[in-house]
């Protein structure tokens, strides 16, 4: 008996050392939305609608273009048609081996100007993102912790809490729900950098459709909780897995 006591005690520890083995770390949550797959390329039509504090609305219309060429080399193209005030403004984003180089064209000034990390901070065309915040998340940049499993409405998901590793960020650290189906963050929850325990801002991902078998959020909305105002993207039209070519992504292409 004792003996049999002994190889069950054994047996507990191999298969709990196993499940422990396959527990994913905080770390590789991170890495799995990086790697989540959206084709290598995409194009959408994408409406913004700026919300300020007192609910009025200013709507805007915008072509996204995007490519991942590998983990290390993307391209984003961002191109405003309506309404007038800011038609043909256009931003672009070249990362080649990991160095990223950003640039947008005023339409308004005719005028393209680099932006440098010291900008990240800054509002991107007015509304309650940043140019940082319209970055890809890269897992590299980033310590990943505290792990829970948690829900966030009807969906299971990873909890995770995010700390950049270098001084260019406006947050202390970031917050992520990210659904364990789908490996798509939910919700960002983003804590002042000079006020570490105070959050911010508060970004959210819904209405998820499985297009062309990529799950797609349609709509994203970021929530200034200092200013009380918000910004939202909601994603009309969009296909994956398109031609396009490197003009696409070319400063030539940002005055045309």
């Amino acid at each position: 008996m004792r003996k049999n006591k002994i190889i069950f005690s054994v047996l507990v520890m191999i298969l709990a050392g196993a499940v422990a083995a396959m527990a994913m770390t905080a770390q590789e949550v991170l890495q799995k939305v990086e790697d989540r797959y959206i084709g290598k390329t995409s194009k959408a039509q994408v409406q913004m609608d700026l919300v300020d504090k007192n609910g009025g609305v200013r709507e805007r219309k915008m072509l996204i273009s995007r490519r991942k060429i590998d983990s290390s080399n993307k391209d984003n193209f961002i191109h405003f048609v309506a309404p007038p005030d800011i038609r043909n403004t256009t931003y672009l984003v070249n990362e080649k081996n990991k160095e990223k180089q950003k640039w947008i064209y005023l339409s308004a000034f005719k005028n393209t100007r680099r932006i440098l990390a010291e900008d990240y901070g800054m509002a991107f065309v007015s509304s309650d993102f940043t140019y940082e915040d319209m970055d890809d998340i890269r897992a590299d940049d980033y310590v990943a912790s505290d792990l829970k499993e948690e829900k966030f409405g009807d969906k299971d998901v990873y909890s995770i809490t995010v700390t950049k590793k270098d001084a260019n960020t406006n947050y202390a650290k970031v917050v992520m729900k990210v659904c364990k189906a789908t490996f798509v963050v939910l919700r960002s929850e983003m804590y002042d950098k000079k006020a570490p325990e105070k959050l911010v801002k508060e970004m959210t991902a819904s209405n998820l459709e499985q297009i062309q078998e990529i799950w797609t959020p349609k709509e994203v909305v970021m929530k200034d909780l200092n200013k009380g105002t918000s910004t939202s993207l909601k994603t009309g039209k969009i296909a994956y897995d398109l031609e396009l070519g490197d003009e696409e992504f070319s400063q030539r292409n940002m005055e045309k």
